[in-house]
C-alpha cells in the first residue's frame, strides 16, 4: 500500500517541490533517468536519500528491486570512522573555544554502535524481498543480551531473503568485549531454508547443524575458527545436496567429526589447523567418489583413509610439528595410500621425514601414485628427508615435473634417546644418492622437467642435482632459482653455479637454466 500511495502522490510532491530560489528539476526528471543516477550511488547515500520523503523512498526502493545490491555492513569499520570525525569534531570544537565539554572515548563508541545498529536496520528494510548477491556482516559482538537479540533479527532477515552469498564474521568482537569470560556468538536455532544461497562463510561463533534445513542451492561452505557443536561432516553434507566446496579452517570439532560411511559429493575439501574438542588431532575416515582438491594442514597425523578419490587432482598435506614417531609414519602412508589417484602432490618437510619411518620402513608406497604427474616437495634436503624423497620418486612411476622448493634446514625430533631414532636414518648422508640401487622409473622412462627453487649451493643440493641429471633419461629442462643476495654473500657461490652448467646429464636432450628467486616467484 506504501509504494501504490507513493507512485499516486507523485505527480502532487513534484507540483509543490518548489522553493524561493525556484523549481526543484530534480524531481521532474523521468523516472527512469532517476533510476539512472540512483545506480551511481552506494548503499550509504542510498539510505540517507530514502529519508528526504516518501517519494524518495520509493525511488530507492524501486530502485533495489530492480538491481541486486551488494551489501557491506561492517562495524569496525563504522567504528573508526565514527570515532575519526568525533576527534576532528572536538579538535575543531578546542580550536573554537566551544564551551562543549569533550566526550569520552567509552561515550562515543557507544554512539558509534547506536548510529551502525540504526544503520543497519534501515538498510536491511529498504531490501525486504529484493535479491542481494551478497552480503557481508562484521560485527563487535560483545555478548550482551541486548546486541545478541538485534543480530539474531538481522541473521533471520539474511537467511529468509533472496541472498546469494553471506558472510557473518564475529572475528573482531573480542576487541570490545569487557569480560574475557563471554563465549563466541551461537547461531540461533531455526532450520532456516534459503532457497538462493549457494555460498555461507561463517568466522567466530558456535554452529549446530539444527540451526539449518535443507540448504538446496549451497555450493561452498567455508568456517573459520567456528565451534561446531554435536554432528558430523555427513550431516551438514546431507542438507546440502548440491555442496562442493568445505573448507574448515582453525575450526574445533567433535572427535568423530571427520567419519563418515556414506559417500559425500564434495568435490573440494581444506583442513587447516582444526582439532577436536579433546585432541590437537582427528581421524578422517570418509568416501569422496566426486574429491579433486584436498589439502590438510595441520600439528599432527591420527591414522586415516580417504576411500573412493578416483577423481583426485591436487592434493597438499602440511603438518608443522617439531616431533614425530614410527605411528605418524603409519598415519601419513595410510593417507597416501587413499590418494592414488591424484595427480599433483605438495609434501612439507615433516612429511618427507616421517613418511619411510613407519613400522615396516618403505622404501616404496604399498599403492604406488599411479597417476600423478607433478610432485613438489618443500625441503631443506637435510639428511633426514633423503629416505623420504627416494620412497617418494620410486613411488612415482610415471611423474613428469618435480619441485624442490628449499627452505631452511630442519630435523624432525624422533625421541629423547639415540636408540628410538629409525634405522632406515642410518646411513652416510654424503654417499646416499651413489649407493641407491633399487630403480627409479619415473627418472628412467618419464620425468621431463625439474625446478628448483632457493638453491643456496649447499653439499646435499649439489648432490641431489648431480644425482637427478645422471639418472633422468628423458629430461628436457632443469631450472634452478636463486637469491641475487647469494652472488654477493658466498664467494664460492658463482663456482658452484659453473660446475652445476657442466654435470654429467643422462638425457642428451637436458637443458639447465638459472634463474633469481624473484623470477621463480613471479612465474
Amino acid at each position: 500500500m506504501e509504494k501504490f500511495g507513493a507512485r499516486n502522490n507523485i505527480g502532487k510532491q513534484r507540483k509543490r517541490k518548489k522553493t524561493s530560489e525556484g523549481i526543484d528539476y530534480i524531481s521532474h526528471l523521468p523516472e527512469e533517468i532517476i533510476l539512472h543516477v540512483l545506480s551511481f550511488l552506494p548503499i550509504k547515500e542510498l539510505t540517507v536519500v530514502s529519508l528526504l520523503s516518501n517519494l524518495w523512498k520509493y525511488m530507492v526502493v524501486s530502485h533495489l528491486s530492480k538491481v541486486p545490491s551488494s551489501l557491506n555492513l561492517d562495524e569496525p569499520d563504522m567504528i573508526r570512522n565514527f570515532i575519526t570525525r568525533s576527534i576532528y569534531q572536538q579538535e575543531c570544537a578546542v580550536y573554537h573555544r566551544s564551551s562543549r565539554p569533550p566526550r569520552s572515548l567509552h561515550h562515543v563508541v557507544r554512539l558509534a554502535r547506536k548510529h551502525y545498529m540504526d544503520f543497519v536496520n534501515r538498510t536491511l528494510l529498504l531490501h525486504s524481498g529484493c535479491t542481494i548477491n551478497d552480503l557481508h556482516f562484521c560485527f563487535c559482538y560483545d555478548g550482551s543480551d541486548g546486541y545478541k537479540k538485534r543480530i539474531n533479527s538481522w541473521l533471520r532477515f539474511a537467511l529468509t531473503n533472496n541472498i546469494k552469498e553471506i558472510e557473518l564474521d564475529f572475528s573482531e568482537g573480542e576487541l570490545h568485549r569487557s569480560n574475557a569470560l563471554v563465549q563466541p556468538y551461537e547461531f540461533p536455532l531455526g532450520c532456516f531454508s534459503p532457497r538462493m544461497l549457494n555460498t555461507l562463510i561463517l568466522k567466530y561463533c558456535k554452529l549446530r547443524a539444527l540451526c539449518f534445513g535443507v540448504l538446496r542451492s549451497l555450493q561452498r561452505l567455508c568456517l573459520q575458527q567456528v565451534k561446531i557443536l554435536k554432528c558430523s561432516i555427513g550431516e551438514i553434507v546431507s542438507k546440502c545436496p548440491i555442496l562442493e566446496e568445505v573448507s574448515l579452517e582453525y575450526c574445533t570439532f567433535p572427535n568423530d567429526f571427520m567419519v563418515n560411511k556414506r559417500d559425500m559429493k564434495i568435490k573440494r575439501l581444506s583442513l587447516i589447523e582444526c582439532q577436536t574438542v579433546d585432541w590437537p588431532m582427528f581421524a578422517i575416515n570418509i568416501s569422496v567418489p566426486d574429491l579433486s582438491m584436498l589439502t590438510i594442514v595441520g600439528r599432527y597425523l591420527m591414522t586415516s583413509r580417504i576411500r573412493k578419490a578416483v577423481h583426485l587432482l591436487d592434493v597438499i598435506i602440511d603438518i608443522n610439528q617439531l616431533y614425530a614417531d614410527h605411528v605418524q609414519g603409519d598415519a601419513l602412508g595410510s593417507l597416501l595410500n587413499g590418494l592414488s589417484h591424484s595427480q599433483t602432490l605438495i609434501l612439507t618437510t615433516w612429511c618427507i621425514q616421517v613418511l619411510p619411518t613407519g613400522e615396516n620402513l618403505l622404501h616404496q608406497l604399498p599403492i604406488p601414485l599411479q597417476n600423478l604427474k607433478h610432485l613438489k616437495l618443500v625441503v631443506g634436503l637435510v639428511k633426514q628427508e633423503l629416505p623420504g624423497i627416494s620412497c617418494l620418486l620410486r613411488s612415482c612411476p610415471n611423474l613428469e615435473n618435480l619441485t624442490l622448493e628449499m627452505q631452511e634446514p630442519f630435523n624432525v625430533d624422533w625421541a629423547e634417546f639415540e636408540e628410538d631414532i629409525p634405522d632406515i636414518l642410518n646411513f652416510e648422508e654424503h654417499s646416499y644418492w651413489e649407493l641407491q640401487n633399487l630403480p627409479f622409473s619415473c627418472l628412467q622412462n618419464y620425468l621431463k622437467q625439474i625446478k628448483i627453487s632457493g638453491f643456496t649451493g649447499r653439499t646435499n643440493e649439489m648432490q641431489m642435482i648431480r644425482f637427478l641429471l645422471e639418472n633422468a633419461g628423458v629430461l628436457e629442462k632443469m631450472e634452478i632459482y636463486h637469491s641475487p643476495q647469494q652472488e654477493i654473500d658466498s664467494t664460492g657461490f658463482q663456482d658452484n653455479l659453473h660446475h652445476l652448467l657442466n654435470l654429467p646429464r643422462a638425457s642428451p636432450r637436458a637443458q639447465m637454466e638459472i634463474f633469481t628467486n624473484f623470477q621463480f616467484n613471479n612465474m
